[in-house]
Parts: structure tokens; sequence; C-alpha cells
């Protein structure tokens, strides 16, 4: 998953970065091959990102299949509308051409038929907004859940802790999730007049490809350091970086090891697993200060 949202993810921004300059008549040479193979690679990426995001808020709520279910509903719907909008209108309509401005040539999209292309974008976008905006919903909800049940179990506010919480979650990335699909929708129905528009529509497709990928290493960072208890990232190819000092880290203190060695971390007593990893019941003692870890108290 890292590999098909980075790469395809990087296909996308490299060729929407060179998209531009529509406003200039007169196409100079037409590719037929580059727009159909920007458009999938782009269905492919937000397929990969929603998936995602399905499965960090399924880990968040506790594995629960009844939000699984409606995820996974909304999330195949969108995917087949996509599909069929792609494959019927989008792929006959638009061409990229290259256009030249002074000494410089500049790569754009042209729509042969406008009202088309609006309408095919409001169907493609609209859908993934709603399983945007649900997404960071149900992340938010169970955050702040999670917070509030810690403030009950101490009786102390503890913004740093709480603030560490929403970024240990990702939030952030749902965040992102929902603004670039919202600015792209709201540039389908013409609000893209003002510079501050122009300027969030340039800068947060290149936010949304950057995060995504850094969704996953987060998600690995929060595995290694709360299930196996130590900081390591995979890096995808059988080999780790990985520090027993902990997060904070020197470079110096990283090493590399084999990805097939297996090496179990010490932990003195019960084991200790992460609350919403291993979907077990948190506890948190009142005489804790804001900077000790919760444990989670094993049962027999």
């Amino acid at each position: 998953m890292f590999l098909v949202v980075r790469y395809s993810g990087l296909y996308f921004i490299v060729t929407y970065a060179l998209t531009g300059s529509s406003f200039v008549p007169g196409p100079l040479r037409v590719s037929k091959v580059l727009f159909p193979s920007y458009s999938w690679t782009f269905v492919v990426f937000l397929s990969a990102a929603d998936l995602l995001m399905i499965l960090r808020v399924y880990a968040m709520w506790n594995r629960s299949r009844t939000v699984l279910r409606v995820l996974i509903l909304v999330y195949v719907m969108q995917t087949i509308i996509a599909v069929v909008v792609e494959g019927i209108y989008n792929n006959h309509y638009n061409s990229v051409t290259t256009i030249q401005i002074l000494d410089f040539s500049f790569c754009a999209v042209l729509h042969t038929n406008v009202r088309v292309s609006v309408l095919s974008g409001v169907y493609i976008v609209a859908p993934r907004l709603f399983l945007g905006a649900l997404l960071a919903i149900l992340a938010v909800f169970q955050t702040l859940k999670q917070s509030f049940e810690m403030y009950k179990a101490t009786k102390i506010w503890q913004p740093n802790r709480y603030m560490r919480k929403l970024v240990k979650d990702g939030i952030l990335y749902f965040v992102v999730n929902v603004l670039f699909q919202a600015i792209d929708l709201l540039a389908l129905a013409g609000f893209s007049g003002s510079n501050t528009f122009l300027f969030l529509q340039a800068f947060v497709p290149i936010a949304f490809y950057t995060v995504i990928p850094r969704f996953v290493i987060s998600i690995r960072v929060l595995y290694d350091r709360d299930i196996r208890g130590r900081f390591h990232i995979d890096t995808g190819f059988g080999v780790q970086s990985r520090s027993n000092a902990g997060a904070d880290a020197t470079v110096s203190a990283i090493v590399f090891e084999d990805g097939n060695r297996s090496s179990e971390p010490e932990v003195a007593g019960d084991t200790v697993a992460s609350a919403d990893l291993e979907m077990a019941h948190t506890v948190q003692e009142p005489n804790l200060n804001e900077d000790s870890p919760i444990q989670v108290q094993s049962r027999d």
C-alpha cells in the first residue's frame, strides 16, 4: 500500500504540476495517452488512500464490524462511480496539449465538452467528499471520546497528552483529505476566482500527496512503538531502521537490520499493548503525571 500511494501519487502530482496555462488559446501538440494515464493513476491513488483511512478508523473503533461495513459500502459505491465516470466521460472528452508562452512550453488539459467535464467531476468528487467527511467525523469523535476518558480517570486536564494523541491518531490526514475534496468540488462549482482559492487549489493536492505516505509511516511507527516496544520504521524492502533509544534518538543511534530477523522486545511484567491496535481497554491511574505512559492492564 505504501508503494502504491507513494509512486502512483508521485506520477499524479508531477503531471498535475505541469498542467496549467489553459487560458492561452491555440494548442501546438496533442497527447491522447498522457491524460488517461494521469486520470487512472489518480483513481488508483485515491482508492488506496481511502482504503488506508478506512482501515485506520476500523482500528480506532475497536474493530467494529458495523463501522467497517458502512465504510466499505460507501467506499465501493464511490469507487464504482469513479471508474464508470472516468471510463465513459473523461477519457473521451479530454486531451493534453502543449502551448508555447515566450520561450517556455506549458501543458494544458483541454475539455472538448465543458458541461460533461464539470458534471463528471461532480459525480466523482461528491461521493469522495461524503466518505472523507464520514471518516474525519468518526476519527475525531473517537479521539475526543478517549481524551475525555483520560480526563475522567485522572481528573486533570493534560493538553500535551491530548495533543500527542491527536497527532498519533493521524487526525491531520483526515482533515487534509476533506479539505482536498471540498476545494475540488468548489472549483467545479465555479468558486475559483480569488487568489486565495487559486493558491489553495494548487497547494492542497500537493499536501494531500505528501501526507498520505506519511500516514502509512506513522501507522508503522505506532505499531512498533506500542506493540513491539521499540522505535523503528519498516522501509518495505526488507530493511528496518531501528533505534532502541526511542523516538528521540539521534541519527547516529539508528541502525539497520534484516527485516526477517525475529526479535521480541523485552517488556517487564504483562504485555503492554496499544489501545487502538490491540483493541484493549485502557485504564489510566489517577496519580500518573502528564508524561507518564498509559498502561493497559490485563485481567485474568
